[in-house]
Order: C-alpha cells, then sequence, then structure tokens
C-alpha cells in the first residue's frame, strides 16, 4: 500500500510543480496577507487535485467525459474569473483591510483556489497520461489501493504549496514595503492569464 501511496506523492509533486496563474495567486496571497492564507490557498489546490487523481484512479469516467465535454465552458469560467481577481489586485489602491471575519477570509482563500483549480480540466488529461505512465489507473485497481493514490497525491501537492506559501511568508518580511507594486504586478500578469485562457477557449 505505501509503494501506491508514494507513487501519488510523486505524481501530486508532479501536477503542482509547473508555476502558473494559481501558483502566482497562492505567493501573492502569502506574500500580502500571511502564511495562514497561503496555506489555505494551496490546500484548496492541492483538493482540487485530489479530486482529479480520484477521477483518475478510481476511473470515473462519466466525470471525466463531463469535463472534456465542457472543457471550453469551463477555461472560460476560469479565465473570466481569473481576469476578475486580477482587475481587484491591479486597481486595488490601499492593503487589505483586516476587519473582515479571519474564518470568512481562510474560508474564501480554500474555495477561490479549489473552484479555479476545477475550472481546468485538461488537468484531468495529464492525470491520465502521468497515471498510465506509474501503471496506475488500472480497471482492477482495488479501491483500497486507488484511496492510497489519492491520498498521495494530496500529500504531494500540498508539499509543493506549503512550499510556495513558505516563500510568500519569507518575503513578506522584505517586500513590507512593496506589497502595493506587488499587488498591481500580479494583478496584470492573472489579468494576462485570464485573458489569455478566455482567447483559447474561444
Amino acid at each position: 500500500m505505501l509503494s501506491f501511496f508514494l507513487k501519488g506523492f510523486a505524481i501530486g509533486a508532479i501536477i503542482a510543480m509547473p508555476f502558473g496563474a494559481v501558483g502566482m495567486l497562492c505567493l501573492q496571497r502569502a506574500i500580502a496577507q500571511g502564511l495562514r492564507v497561503g496555506l489555505l490557498s494551496g490546500m484548496g489546490a492541492a483538493a482540487a487535485d485530489a479530486f482529479y487523481g480520484a477521477v483518475a484512479a478510481f476511473g470515473l469516467t462519466y466525470i471525466s467525459d463531463f469535463l472534456a465535454e465542457n472543457a471550453r465552458i469551463l477555461q472560460a469560467a476560469g479565465g473570466v474569473f481569473l481576469v476578475g481577481m486580477g482587475l481587484r489586485l491591479l486597481l486595488a489602491t490601499a492593503a487589505p483591510k483586516p476587519a473582515a471575519p479571519p474564518k470568512r477570509r481562510y474560508a474564501g482563500a480554500f474555495a477561490s483556489i479549489f473552484l479555479l483549480t476545477l475550472t481546468n480540466p485538461l488537468t484531468v488529461v495529464g492525470f491520465l497520461a502521468i497515471f498510465a505512465g506509474f501503471g496506475l489507473g488500472r480497471i482492477e485497481a482495488k479501491a483500497a489501493e486507488a484511496t492510497a493514490v489519492v491520498a498521495g497525491v494530496f500529500c504531494g501537492s500540498m508539499l509543493w504549496w506549503a512550499a510556495i506559501a513558505l516563500g510568500g511568508k519569507l518575503l513578506r518580511l522584505r517586500l513590507l514595503a512593496h506589497l502595493r507594486t506587488i499587488k498591481r504586478v500580479c494583478g496584470a500578469m492573472l489579468a494576462a492569464f485570464g485573458l489569455w485562457a478566455v482567447f483559447f477557449a474561444a
């Protein structure tokens, strides 16, 4: 069983490592809002990776078929979401207000990244390809083995996102005086990612 977990761990890390819009957003949040928000944002991405890992590991073809059929719509929705978040950061004129209830802020950090990661249905294609390379995702695989793989995917992905959040925490200590500029740069790049996603979907 340990071997299945370790394979899932490696797959989760491989899937999470490419640094794109989600990674940039997690890093920006860790710098601007602190380690907890950065970690919860990363946890949202890891949970979405685990979901796609479950689709591949358990052979949930009806979900993968739905994702494939609606790939353009989901990608466009994710792109619009990215543009909105990017513009929000780009046009911000002041530092974030700490008045919002912490629980609500933390829940929003998790949910927003979880949903954003889910809007990239092509991720499941990557999982299926990597699973095949690792000799996983077989129809005859036992439920316990598939569960161990999914748990490994979550842990491997979460390790990467924890590293991103910790890196943001360390940068925060040095870049406190430049948070406004960081927000604007990240906002512009997120908006660009979003526009590209919408254009590609169209």
